[in-house]
C-alpha cells in the first residue's frame, strides 16, 4: 500500500480469494483510521485471479469512501479480471483505468 496525497494506493498481487481480501481489508482499515484517506486505487496489474470475495471487498471500500466523496478505481485489469468486475456491475461504481497515474490525475 502507498500513500500519495489523500490518495491509497493497493497493489494486489496474485489472486483476490477469502484469504487475501481478509488482509486487503484488515490493512486498510489500518491505514485509514490513521491517514486522511480519500480515494482508493486496486493497481490489478499482477492480478491473475479473483472470486466474489474480491468483488466484495472492492465494493466494501467504494461504501466506506463515498460518504466523504471519494472514489474507487482499479488499474492495470486484465481481461479476465474486466470481465468478472462487467458482469458483477462494479463498474457502475468503480472507475477503470490504464494506470495508476491515469487515476491519480482523474481523482
Amino acid at each position: 500500500m502507498e500513500l500519495i496525497d489523500r490518495n491509497l494506493v493497493i497493489h494486489v498481487e496474485d489472486e483476490i480469494d477469502h484469504l487475501a481480501a481478509e488482509f486487503i481489508r484488515r490493512e486498510f482499515e489500518n491505514v485509514y483510521t490513521k491517514h486522511n484517506i480519500k480515494n482508493v486505487i486496486f493497481d490489478m496489474s499482477d492480478v491473475k485471479f479473483m472470486d466474489s470475495s474480491g468483488i466484495g471487498m472492492i465494493i466494501g471500500r467504494y461504501m466506506k469512501v463515498r460518504y466523504i466523496g471519494g472514489k474507487v478505481a482499479v488499474t492495470g485489469v486484465s481481461d479476465s479480471i474486466d470481465r468478472i468486475l462487467k458482469m458483477s456491475g462494479v463498474y457502475r461504481v468503480v472507475s477503470k483505468f490504464d494506470t495508476v497515474d491515469d487515476a491519480l490525475r482523474y481523482n
